[in-house]
C-alpha cells in the first residue's frame, strides 16, 4: 500500500522573494546630529544591532559594520571612519586587536575597544593599537555615551 501525503502549498500576492524590511519603529527616524563618522566590528548579530541603535540615538552616524579583523580592515579602507568601536574577539577567531593595530598603523584611524575581556594581558595588548578608549561589556546607553564622548575628546572631535 502507497502512502498519499497532502501538501498545502500557500500561494503569496506577491510573486519572488520579498526584501527584507525594517520592523516599525515607535522611534522617529533622526538626522545625525554629528557629523562622526562611526565602524562597528561586532560579530554576534543582535548586540551589533542595537549597538547601531544605541550610537544612531546618541546622534553620531554609522558608516559601516564588519565582524570579524580581515572585514575591519577592509571597511576601514572603504569608509575611512572617525572612530572604530571594535570588538576584540571577533569572528573565525580573528583578533579585534590585532586589526586595530592594522588600522592605526595604515590609516591612522582610532580604535574604541569593546570587550567582556579586561584582564591585564588583553590590555597591555590593547595599548599597540593606542585606543581612544575602552568600555566593557555589558553596557548601556550612560557609560557608551560617556565612553564616545571621552574618546571624541581625546581625539579633538569633541569640546570639554
Amino acid at each position: 500500500m502507497q502512502a498519499i501525503s497532502k501538501i498545502r502549498l500557500v500561494h503569496s500576492r506577491q510573486a519572488g522573494p520579498r526584501p527584507l524590511e525594517k520592523p516599525p519603529s515607535d522611534k522617529p527616524e533622526r538626522e545625525p546630529s554629528s557629523d562622526v563618522r562611526i565602524l562597528i566590528v561586532e560579530d554576534e548579530a543582535i548586540p551589533a544591532m542595537l549597538l547601531e541603535e544605541m550610537v544612531e540615538d546618541l546622534g553620531f552616524l554609522v558608516c559601516g559594520k564588519a565582524v570579524s579583523g580581515p572585514g575591519a580592515v577592509m571597511a576601514a579602507e572603504d569608509y575611512r571612519p572617525d572612530l572604530i568601536l571594535m570588538d576584540i574577539r571577533l569572528a573565525n577567531g580573528t583578533d579585534g586587536i590585532d586589526a586595530a593595530v592594522e588600522i592605526r598603523q595604515r590609516w591612522g584611524i582610532p580604535s574604541l575597544f569593546m570587550s567582556a575581556f579586561s584582564d591585564h594581558a588583553t590590555m597591555t595588548r590593547a595599548q599597540a593599537a593606542d585606543p581612544v578608549g575602552f568600555v566593557g561589556k555589558p553596557y548601556d546607553d550612560v557609560r557608551l555615551r560617556n565612553a564616545l564622548t571621552a574618546a571624541l575628546k581625546n581625539m579633538g572631535l569633541a569640546e570639554g
